[in-house]
Formats: structure tokens, sequence, C-alpha cells
């Protein structure tokens, strides 16, 4: 069996890639992932609070992954390394992980090989990851769709994370919206953009609505599109939100069972 992609910091690893895809194979031993990528990330300093309910997540996570999912422009990445810090967790994107095993860029993909090609390549990383322990894994906003993904994301514990559209297309603007494969023909028109982003959000909120836990983006009263927490504060709620699900429920008896292909009913994907 090949070595996963994950350990291609200190080992190589075996990819495939679907046949639209061979213009920008993957390379057949990678050794294109630096350390930073699968290193445990130094713990956040925090205050007192913050560093109780991380060591009580960690406790009852009992070092289950989390899986970060959501639509483009929830902040998905910030959030997960904040989460790595404050847990002691590694950290992935798969993103990055994909750009860096490709060594081409995510519209790269999406041009050569189309979505679909694309969602292949992602299908192969986020099942190499979804087998280590301890990790936080911010994925891309589309990887809900394929129902054979969940069989990956069941590994671990999966946040979702929303906000309105107008919040989305204010921050999607921000960082720019033109390198975003999905909104290369909505332009900078930050109504446009929340339009879009709405439409999407209407498609995957079926299946959003299969994560464990949801938590929503707040915004600062008013002032429709702007952030009304800080990075910090966020980090926090999300941990309180995942404690008190593990603590409500049958997840942890889950996290203690490898999924079974019988066992994932995912509405919509």
């Amino acid at each position: 069996m090949a070595m996963s992609v994950v350990q291609a910091a200190v080992a190589p690893a075996r990819l495939t890639v679907p046949p639209r895809a061979r213009t920008r194979a993957l390379p057949a031993r990678t050794r294109a992932l630096p350390a930073r990528r699968a290193r445990v990330v130094p713990r956040a300093s925090a205050d007192g609070a913050a560093e109780e309910v991380a060591k009580e997540v960690k406790e009852a996570l009992d070092g289950s992954s989390l899986f970060l999912v959501g639509m483009m422009g929830t902040g998905k990445s910030s959030v997960g390394k904040k989460l790595a810090a404050s847990l002691g967790y590694s950290f992935f994107d798969t993103d990055e992980v994909i750009e860096q095993v490709t060594k081409t860029t995510i519209p790269e993909i999406f041009a050569e090989s189309g979505e679909d090609g694309f969602r292949e390549i992602e299908t192969q990383v986020l099942a190499e990851i979804a087998a280590y322990k301890k990790c936080v894994v911010a994925t891309g906003g589309g990887v809900v769709k394929k129902k054979a993904n969940w069989m990956h994301l069941r590994n671990g514990v999966v946040l979702c994370l929303t906000g309105t559209p107008t919040l989305l297309a204010a921050r999607i603007t921000r960082d720019g919206a033109e390198t975003r494969p999905l909104f290369k023909d909505v332009g900078d028109d930050v109504d446009a953009i929340a339009a879009k982003v709405e439409e999407m959000m209407k498609e995957r909120a079926p299946m959003y609505a299969n994560a464990d836990v949801q938590v929503r983006l707040a915004e600062a009263d008013g002032a429709p599109g702007v952030e009304g927490e800080t990075l910090d504060e966020l980090n926090v709620r999300i941990m309180r939100c995942v404690r008190k699900r593990i603590e409500d429920d049958d997840t942890k008896d889950r996290l203690r069972s490898e999924p079974k292909p019988g066992d994932i009913t995912i509405t919509g994907a």
C-alpha cells in the first residue's frame, strides 16, 4: 500500500489522478509537502477560559479529528489553524495539499480537468488525511457534494461553518473573488457574489445539514456583512459547541468505531 500523502514531509507518497488531469499528473513519488503541513501546530496563547475549554474538548475528542466543511468565505482555514493551535493538533488544508502534490493551482486544475477532475483528486487527498488522528482538516466548500467523501469525514467530528450570504460575499470580495473558480463569471460586484453564494447555499444546505455541529458566523449589530466577533471568540464558541455535541448524544460512540459503507446515509449527496 502506498505511503500516505500526509507523511510526505518525512517519506514520499503516491497518488493517482483522473485521466483528464494527466497533463498535471500527481508525481509518482511526492516530496512536495513541507514539514509545516504535517507538524503539530504550537499551542496558541489564550486566556484561562480558552485553555480550559480546549482541555475539555481534547479529552472529549479522545484523539478524533475535526473536519471543517462549509461555504467558501466562512474562514475554514483560519478557524482550523486556530482550533489546531488550541488543541495541539496537526492542521491540514485540503486545497493547499492538492496544490502542493499536483504542483499547480486550484484554478488551473479546474481549467484543465473541470470540477469533476478536481473532486476526484480531492477525494484521494481526503482519504489519506482521514486515516490520521489528532488533525484539524479544512476542506473545500464542495467536498460535501460527493457521498464517498462522507466515509472519510465520518472518521471524525464534522463541523460546518455557515453565515449569511451578505457576510460571506463581503469576505469573498475582500479576499479576491477572481481566485475562486466557481466565481470566475460573477465579477467583483458584491451583490452579484451574494446572489451566487445564496444560490450555492440552497443547493448544498441539505448536505451541510449532515454535519455533527453547525456554527453560524456572527455579524455586528446593525452592520450586515461585518464580522461580529474576533477569531479568538469564535474559536472558543466553536470548541464549546463541539464539546456539547459530543457530550449530548452518541457521537463519542460513533467515533470509537470505523464507519462502513452501509452506515453512511447522507441527505442530498
